[in-house]
């Protein structure tokens, strides 16, 4: 790569993202696999090798190239598409920092739009379909109990699969009595919280280190093989225990269900408890109340649906002609 280009990159990731703002690992990652892509694109698409990557390439030009490629080429849908123009942008933000003289490209740069992405209506849990999953567990299987532990975890706290999964014994905070407990969280961007623990929760977690003879640095989570579990095992366990609850809870199949489904579930539900947003926001380990508030629109569109099943009061009908002039002007746009 020119050496302008790799030592603004290097900066980039070890200056601004890993020390100034202690990203987490998985922003990391993302963000690495960006650069990766890019450079790829640029090799595949426009001949440039790595090592003759340099400043002209944050033109806009390329950068449209990569999102056309993301799209046509990778079949990337909007979402992730606008996950790779983020990072991008970051490092531009970046560029015009360290190097001002670069501000007037790296402006029309910035001014590529995020693309327009399909809103997809959120699926919730009821209280009686995370029963149906917790009895799918089977209790007479060390995997079962395992299962049944994360289900009650992730309903319980709202934690994102990467924190379910980095979760030490040691995180498990019990009180004097030992049947009260909170979980010591560590989210994106390296935040802690706190979330307590029902006592159910409590006492099943308790008997699961012991059964396992778990110590304080250990994992709470590991697969049949002794080793960490991964996202994958758990999307699978949960696909699993879906299927299997399918049988008592059929609505399940109209459903997409993943670790992630628990977290919008607890939020909602303890939204419509009577939980104040800002409350659910620190429960979640949201950085951004506007992140929370898309519960609260979910809890009113559920309101909403529920409503238009109800009959409505006759009450005549309110005819308004408007005039014609202001038909002219719609019709004009």
């Amino acid at each position: 790569m020119n050496s302008t280009f790799q030592d603004l990159l290097q900066k980039f990731f070890l200056k601004r993202m890993m020390n100034q703002k202690n990203v987490s690992p998985e922003t990391i990652k993302s963000y690495r696999d960006t650069f990766r892509l890019y450079v790829h694109y640029l090799r595949i698409a426009h001949k440039c090798p790595p090592y003759q990557i340099g400043m002209e390439h944050i033109e806009a030009e390329f950068i449209l190239g990569f999102l056309e490629y993301l799209s046509n080429e990778r079949k990337n849908q909007p979402k992730t598409i606008n996950s790779r123009l983020a990072a991008i942008h970051a490092f531009l933000h970046f560029i015009s920092f360290e190097r001002p003289e670069y501000s007037a490209v790296v402006q029309r740069s910035l001014m590529i739009p995020f693309r327009k992405a399909e809103k997809r209506q959120m699926d919730f849990l009821t209280k009686e379909e995370v029963d149906s999953l917790l009895d799918a567990c089977s209790m007479n299987e060390a995997l079962g109990r395992r299962d049944k532990l994360m289900v009650l975890i992730l309903y319980n706290t709202g934690v994102r699969v990467s924190e379910l999964l980095s979760l030490k014994c040691r995180d498990v905070l019990f009180d004097g009595s030992g049947s009260l407990a909170y979980i010591h969280v560590t989210g994106k961007g390296r935040k802690d919280r706190n979330v307590p623990l029902w006592k159910v929760t409590v006492a099943f977690i308790k008997k699961y280190i012991n059964e396992n003879g778990l110590k304080q640095d250990d994992k709470l989570f590991i697969n049949y093989t002794g080793d960490e579990l991964t996202r994958s095992g758990v999307r699978y366990r949960i696909a699993c225990l879906v299927e299997k609850a399918q049988n008592t809870s059929p609505g399940l199949k109209n459903k997409t269900i993943s670790p992630h489904t628990f977290r919008h579930s607890t939020a909602l539900h303890l939204l419509q408890s009577g939980v104040d947003i800002s409350t659910i926001a620190i429960w979640l380990g949201h950085e951004s109340i506007n992140t929370t508030h898309k519960y609260m629109e979910a809890d009113i569109e559920m309101k909403q649906r529920i409503l238009e099943k109800m009959a409505e009061p006759s009450i005549g009908s309110y005819r308004y002609r408007p005039p014609d002039d202001i038909l002219s002007f719609l019709a004009s746009l």
